[in-house]
């Protein structure tokens, strides 16, 4: 009983805090891997969410696999400036073997959806 007291008490000292450490991001980061499975770290972007973000290939010659933001979507293109059709898309926590697609994988578009924050998922 002691314990539920003290933690109730607590609870308007707690709120607050959580409340105002959540704050709406317009930034997008997204990590890529070499090889399937999240092996073999490239490079990390960050990017506003709605503009064209080129991806350089990794040392192992094409993205094995890509984690986003919770709540980022992104579309995957084959052309480096997202010109022509959309080769793909993932989401959050990410897509953990792109197999073919990872030719393709040469620009990305991502987006928040409206009324969502996007919620960093830092990796190494």
């Amino acid at each position: 009983m002691f314990f539920n007291a003290l933690l109730i008490a607590a609870l308007p000292l707690i709120a607050p805090i959580t409340a105002s450490s959540i704050q709406k991001r317009d930034d997008v980061d997204v990590f890529i891997w070499g090889n399937a499975n999240l092996t073999d770290y490239s490079t990390e972007y960050t990017f506003s969410a709605g503009t064209c973000q080129a991806i350089a290939t990794p040392t192992s010659g094409q993205v094995g696999s890509a984690t986003v933001d919770m709540n980022a979507r992104c579309d995957i293109y084959a052309s480096t400036n997202c010109a022509g059709p959309i080769a793909g898309s993932f989401s959050a926590p990410g897509i953990s073997d792109t197999g073919a697609l990872g030719q393709s994988f040469r620009a990305l578009i991502c987006s928040i959806p409206s009324g969502m924050p996007a919620s960093s998922t830092a990796i190494p």
